[in-house]
């Protein structure tokens, strides 16, 4: 699972990470380089579906 750390306002993608208490660290950091004036979040990201591949079964 990886956690994407994403700046609300302006819809910037700006770091993925493996753990998410780095992840809510980091958005905090930017959040206060920023003094607040933009929003940060941290997105969980889940895998849905995975195609297969040739030669290999599921």
């Amino acid at each position: 699972m990886t956690f994407r750390v994403v700046n609300l306002t302006t819809g910037e993608i700006l770091a993925e990470l493996h753990r998410a208490d780095h992840a809510v660290q980091l958005a905090d950091t930017l959040a206060a380089e920023q003094r607040y004036e933009a929003q940060f979040a941290v997105v969980q990201l889940v895998t849905v579906y995975e195609t297969p591949i040739r030669g290999k079964t599921p």
